[in-house]
């Protein structure tokens, strides 16, 4: 049976890995189309004023997720974006019954192919995430924290309307250290942070936004 979950997780792993994957290079893909195919038509085209830009994700709030952002153009193609996530986990992850929660901030820089905000982009972006959590075991209770640290790439697209909404779209996808600190070493302990590791927690290098606001 133990056999068999590790392998269900293993291809649960390798199928979102792979729809990321697919997901950020067709993004990537209609980013580049898109600018070579309307390269002369841009200049025709409305081009917002607008040089700052702050945005919600109201999704989110449905899964406890709560995340937040401000981006700022610097010249007519370099965007630079300040976020702030908060993750209320629930305690379907583990049967030691962890209650977990996360903070994260986000750093990322976003190239604007087309000028202004309202453009594809592709960028970098690092972040500072951990979850804290508390569970209780036959053996006593626990508590630990997951710090962990990302840097990756990522593209998207921002719309912005003639009345300030905008509405963005990102992928990214990065590499992400994490480490583990619990303050009961017990294998029991360990073992059942584990699997809320292996079952929240697997997709740490990913990053993505849909997000609404009002840009100015």
């Amino acid at each position: 049976m133990k056999t068999e979950a590790k392998t269900k997780t293993v291809f649960r792993k390798i199928k979102k890995l792979a729809f990321l994957t697919v997901a950020t290079m067709l993004l990537l893909f209609i980013g580049t189309a898109s600018a070579q195919s309307h390269e002369k038509k841009d200049s025709e085209k409305w081009k917002s004023p607008a040089r700052t830009a702050l945005n919600v994700c109201p999704g989110g709030v449905a899964f406890g997720f709560y995340s937040a952002n401000v981006e700022h153009l610097f010249g007519e193609n370099h965007g630079l974006v300040l976020r702030g996530d908060l993750e209320t986990i629930p305690k379907t992850y583990s049967d030691a019954s962890i209650d977990a929660n996360g903070k994260a901030v986000i750093l990322n820089y976003r190239y604007h192919f087309g000028g202004g905000l309202n453009s594809f982009y592709a960028g970098a972006f690092g972040r500072y995430r951990k979850i804290n959590g508390d569970g209780t075991l036959e053996t006593g209770k626990f508590d630990f924290s997951l710090p962990e640290c990302t840097v990756g790439l990522n593209v998207g697209k921002r719309w912005i309307w003639k009345s300030g909404f905008t509405l963005n779209f990102a992928l990214g996808y990065g590499y992400a250290y994490d480490e583990l600190k619990v303050n009961n070493s017990s294998q029991a302990a360990i073992d059942a942070i584990n699997v809320f590791r292996d079952d929240y927690a697997f997709m740490n290098g990913f990053l993505g936004e849909f997000s609404i606001g009002y840009a100015f």
